[in-house]
């Protein structure tokens, strides 16, 4: 099986260098599709050079194809600051592809007038450059009661995840008949440890790979998978699924959102999602200046070409950092060579003529282009001279305006604990703002960046509104000072482990020193994902946040790093996982007789045996490591 890891890029190299674009796009050799992050079904396939068209033609909108198309997230974290860039996505393509064919299907669990009510817009765009409107309260009637119009679903149990999964299988049954295609379309979050997408709320409701195969096993229909999704290359890549497939992220990658904006604190769509309509907008245009001229061949682009020009268009006009969103491909059957439509079932309409009627949004106005954070491959020198201008005197101006009483807090909040940050400083509000504004700036300093993926992006968002005033309502704080508290306590139990264990720390660094964000391309993806895999199947070591916001990766990724700079082969850190595994069960043994022995414990297990009639069982460490414990207590 080849796949992404040959498409890989220096992240050492410098993104304005002009030289490096081009070397990049070198990489993207014609007619080798896994260059560019295609995969093959089978490996002998994998070295095949498949034939290219010359030029492309979009051929004219069929109705043989059916949309299955689901928006999986929380109906609470909906706002624009938080998953609301997921919402932009799935809005973006109702635009693009609604009423093109009869048989559409969009799933949501949202309250969309209560959205538009509060927020009024959802855009889709580079905040640095004017974007789209896809939502607002003169689109809000279309997209309900229109062609094709949104269906809303409950939000609970099984239920989006069931409804998903049946309609996927009776429009597979119903193609099969037909000869038509199925195109579905995922958003949601990437749940990395069991290789799946939250459809609903908690793990019990995430479509497992294994789940999604097991529907999809049986059918002969061309089908086609378009999701957004983290990780969302581990589906993308397996053998065992025979499927035509374009995901935003390899398995081991997250996608990235645009950044939220410094306004109004809202993202706006993925990069990918960006990247796709340029795409199908591209073809579009192309397509209408082809029929002026009856004498033109009309020649449709392969599977193999696809690939490329996405990844093309993804460096050259949309992300100059491009490389790393590890974007990837799948041709059913592995007909690289046939046109792209044809196998992939997505039909071609006049997308740019489409896009082009939704209301256009401004730029960003507190954001300069000239800004790092901007990732668009046209930025000039000059706006770059200009941002660091500016730059220098908003530094002057706030060293004369800094606020020295931020300092106080600090030592506070570091020995925060187990203590209720409610009654810290006599439980006032403005006292917690200004707790999580110092421990905010000391958690993204140690983590350092990733302001853009589906599992940090939001709450890094909240921490800069929280700090510039923007975000006052306690509930909201609270939640950001128990995701920020989560992430310190796994970074400071990261560092704990590498000392039970007697493994050096990675260049000498703490977890909250050390930068994660390059361990995969240093370690190499087989190594990675092996070292990884043993983490993950110990849910002890790192248990998975309750009500501590998203996922959050760095200590099992400290680990892999510590372990690669040590040499050490697979069965010496399975070894050393297991004594770390045998010293955390004695420790819980010690916390339960010393808690058998506590007064107050006592007192309840004796009640309970006058109510019951039998003694109160002894907690079991196997039992208490399926709900997580780490070093720190937290679970």
């Amino acid at each position: 099986m080849s796949g992404p890891s040959r498409y890989k890029f220096s992240h050492d190299e410098d993104p304005n260098d002009p030289h490096a674009l081009r070397k990049r796009l070198a990489k993207l050799e014609i007619g080798k599709p896994e260059t560019s992050g295609g995969y093959v079904h089978d490996d002998s396939n994998k070295n095949v050079v498949y034939e290219q068209f010359n030029i492309h033609t979009p051929p004219d909108v069929t109705q043989k194809t059916r949309i299955v198309a689901i928006l999986g997230i929380d109906p609470a974290k909906a706002q624009p600051d938080k998953d609301g860039w997921l919402v932009s996505d799935f809005l973006a393509f109702w635009h693009l592809l609604h009423g093109l064919t009869d048989k559409q299907s969009w799933f949501h669990a949202l309250d969309l007038k209560a959205l538009v009510d509060t927020h009024e817009q959802y855009l889709h765009g580079n905040p640095y450059k004017s974007r789209k409107v896809v939502l607002d309260k003169d689109i809000l009637e279309r997209v309900q009661s229109g062609p094709n119009a949104l269906q809303k679903i409950k939000f609970d149990q099984n239920n989006m995840k069931r409804t998903f999964m049946r309609q996927v299988k009776e429009d597979c049954q119903a193609a099969e008949k037909a000869g038509e295609h199925v195109l579905l379309l995922m958003f949601g979050h990437g749940v990395h440890k069991l290789n799946g997408i939250e459809l609903g709320e908690g793990y019990a409701k995430v479509l497992k790979f294994k789940e999604f195969q097991s529907a999809l096993s049986k059918t002969t229909a061309k089908v086609t998978l378009l999701t957004t999704h983290c990780y969302a290359g581990g589906w993308t890549c397996n053998p065992d699924i025979n499927i035509s497939a374009m995901t935003a992220a390899g398995k081991d990658r997250p996608s990235l959102s645009w950044r939220f904006s410094g306004s109004s604190g809202r993202a706006c769509g993925s990069m990918f999602t960006t990247t796709v309509i340029e795409k199908l907008m591209r073809d579009s245009a192309a397509k209408n200046k082809k029929l002026d001229d009856p004498e033109t061949d009309e020649q449709e682009e392969s599977i193999a070409e696809l690939s490329k020009v996405v990844h093309e268009i993804l460096l050259s006009d949309v992300d100059r950092r491009g490389q790393v969103h590890d974007m990837t491909f799948r041709a059913q059957d592995d007909t690289w060579s046939m046109c792209w439509r044809e196998r992939t079932g997505i039909p071609l309409g006049r997308f740019e003529e489409r896009w082009n009627q939704l209301p256009d949004h401004d730029a960003d106005a507190t954001l300069l282009p000239g800004d790092p954070f901007n990732r668009d491959p046209h930025v000039t020198d000059e706006q770059r001279a200009r941002y660091l201008e500016k730059e220098k005197l908003d530094k002057e101006q706030n060293c004369q305006d800094s606020r020295p009483e931020f300092g106080r807090y600090e030592a506070v909040g570091s020995a925060l604990g187990k203590r209720k940050p409610s009654t810290l400083f006599g439980g006032s509000l403005e006292s917690m703002i200004r707790l999580v504004s110092v421990r905010g700036a000391e958690y993204l300093n140690c983590y350092k960046g990733n302001d853009d993926t589906g599992d940090d992006g939001a709450l890094h968002n909240m921490i800069r509104l929280i700090q510039s005033g923007q975000i006052t309502e306690q509930p909201r704080v609270q939640e950001v000072l128990n995701a920020i508290e989560y992430r310190m306590n796994q970074m400071s139990t990261a560092d704990e482990y590498l000392n039970v264990m007697d493994v050096p720390a990675p260049d000498g660094q703490q977890c909250h020193e050390y930068d994660t964000n390059k361990v995969l391309d240093q370690v190499g993806e087989k190594k990675y994902c092996s070292i990884q895999q043993m983490i993950f199947d110990r849910d002890i070591l790192f248990p998975e946040p309750m009500q501590q916001g998203r996922p959050f990766n760095k200590g099992t990724k400290y680990l892999i790093a510590a372990f690669h700079h040590a040499n050490m082969p697979k069965d010496t850190v399975a070894e050393k996982l297991k004594e770390l595994i045998a010293f955390l069960d004695r420790n819980l043994e010690q916390e339960v007789e010393s808690l058998k022995r506590d007064p107050e414990v006592r007192k309840k297990r004796q009640r309970v045996y006058r109510a019951f009639g039998k003694a109160w069982d002894s907690v079991s460490p196997t039992k208490r490591r399926s709900r997580g414990l780490s070093l720190t207590g937290a679970a």
